[in-house]
């Protein structure tokens, strides 16, 4: 299976002007009816080989709990498993590039994942989560790093989380997958009737 840093060097040559906020919707909406449209458009353009890989990194993004969340483990066991430092309120890890990833905690609860960018913070989970399964502001910035997402990754195991995407050979079987969310969201969005949706496939 491709690393997530891999999976990135594959999408940055095509995350550029014309396309990055079709990649947006694709990566990091909560609706299979937006990313399937997304995938659509893309297919048009970009080989079908780095659309599998935006498809599975789909996948990480959103295996990434939202916060907040419960972790197996205590405080101390993750500052020492995942290589933080403690603040007066907070855990946190300075990148490779830069980018602070931080932690804040009660007892075992994960209260938020936030991830500093200069003088810019950002919580890693929207509230509520309705649209996009990550803050939107932050979707640029796990593109073009090639240390947060797996530092974010590294922290959920840290946290004795099971860290399993799911993990797809072919856009086929995305659309399989999620062929039947995909069609009850076009039903919402066309307020189509719930005897249509109960007669809706089984896949």
């Amino acid at each position: 299976m491709l690393t997530a840093t891999s999976s990135l060097a594959a999408i940055r040559p095509y995350y550029e002007a014309d396309s990055k906020d079709v990649f947006r919707l694709l990566l990091n909406a909560v609706s299979a009816t937006e990313a399937n449209f997304a995938l659509d458009i893309l297919l048009q353009s970009h080989p079908q080989k780095t659309l599998v890989t935006a498809v599975n990194l789909r996948e990480v993004l959103h295996a990434i709990p939202a916060s907040p969340f419960p972790m197996h483990v205590d405080e101390l066991t993750l500052l020492r498993t995942a290589g933080l430092e403690k603040g007066r309120a907070v855990m946190s890890k300075t990148l490779h590039d830069g980018l602070e990833l931080v932690v804040t905690t009660a007892g075992n609860l994960v209260l938020d994942l936030i991830v500093r960018a200069g003088d810019e913070k950002y919580f890693w989970s929207p509230v509520p989560i309705i649209e996009d399964r990550v803050n939107p502001n932050l979707v640029d910035l796990v593109v073009e790093s090639d240390f947060l997402l797996e530092a974010v990754i590294d922290l959920v195991k840290s946290m004795g989380l099971v860290f399993n995407p799911k993990f797809y050979l072919s856009l086929e079987d995305w659309h399989l997958e999620y062929a039947e969310d995909a069609m009850r969201g076009l039903g919402d969005l066309f307020g189509l009737s719930d005897g249509w949706r109960a007669a809706l496939p089984r896949v």
